[in-house]
């Protein structure tokens, strides 16, 4: 090969390494002088955060049998605070409702205004027995198997994990005196019950209609709780007190009524 060749040869060379070793040199640059040492890197790592804290909001009455509710001293996870709310025999003033009215919805709500100002991440709202009939798991499994992150997150979730919404009610398109609820249906109750506490000058408007799972097992986190004050959480605490419909009859509208309280749409 002649003197012409090898320098054809060399350009050749040159012009094919020329990338590569651009990459290369491109490669050292970043990892001297722009990437952090790993002592560096090790130093800003940001620790994890701390595990979520958690309520158990009980509410029960002293005639349920031992078997029924054993549950609630022998299996709940240590990292769980209990608060059993026995509403018509009290096991402490702490634990005191001030009227055993509206089924489980009396309990709920004076957790909520007692606890307002120290509310864990996450509450979990259940009944005492161990498991019912609109359950698919006992109690405490329901309870163990909560993603209380999920809940954090998304700010609700029923323990009724079935797909769509039962009990889908069309509602009455006006408002009756609170007096006069005995006197009429279920559709002008609720109608009544959501125009007397959604906020209108927060855009908030009764919905045409109504769906939500059985049966008051919920839980719910701090910010979703706190999206209403103390004060409107303990005016329909005493809303369900003094209301003329019947204990049955009251709680049923707080079960359907839950998750629009706590921030879920509704039509």
């Amino acid at each position: 090969m002649g003197v012409h060749g090898r320098r054809q040869l060399r350009a050749a060379l040159s012009i094919l390494l020329r990338p590569f070793l651009l990459a290369l040199a491109l490669t050292i640059f970043v990892r001297l002088f722009l990437s952090p040492s790993s002592s560096s890197s090790s130093s800003k790592r940001q620790p994890p955060p701390p595990p979520l804290t958690k309520a158990l909001v009980i509410a029960s009455t002293s005639d349920q049998p031992r078997s029924e509710t054993s549950w609630i001293d022998e299996e709940v996870p240590e990292d769980w605070q209990v608060y059993n709310y026995v509403t018509d025999r009290p096991a402490s003033p702490g634990l005191a409702v001030p009227a055993n009215k509206g089924n489980e919805a009396m309990a709920y709500l004076t957790y909520i205004v007692d606890h307002y100002d120290a509310l864990p991440d996450v509450v979990f709202f259940h009944h005492a027995h161990r498991r019912g009939w609109h359950q698919e798991l006992d109690s405490p499994d329901e309870v163990r198997r909560l993603r209380a992150g999920y809940v954090a997150r998304a700010g609700f979730a029923s323990a009724r994990c079935l797909p769509g919404c039962e009990n889908v009610i069309p509602l009455a398109g006006y408002s009756v005196d609170p007096a006069a609820l005995p006197q009429h249906g279920r559709n002008v109750q609720l109608a009544t019950l959501l125009d007397e506490f959604l906020d209108a000058a927060a855009g908030e408007r009764v919905p045409r209609r109504l769906a939500a799972p059985c049966c008051a097992q919920f839980a719910a986190s701090r910010a979703a709780i706190r999206r209403r004050g103390v004060e409107w959480w303990a005016r329909l605490r005493r809303w369900l007190a003094e209301t003329p419909l019947d204990s049955m009859t009251s709680g049923r509208l707080m079960e359907h009524t839950w998750h629009v309280w706590l921030g879920q749409e509704a039509q």
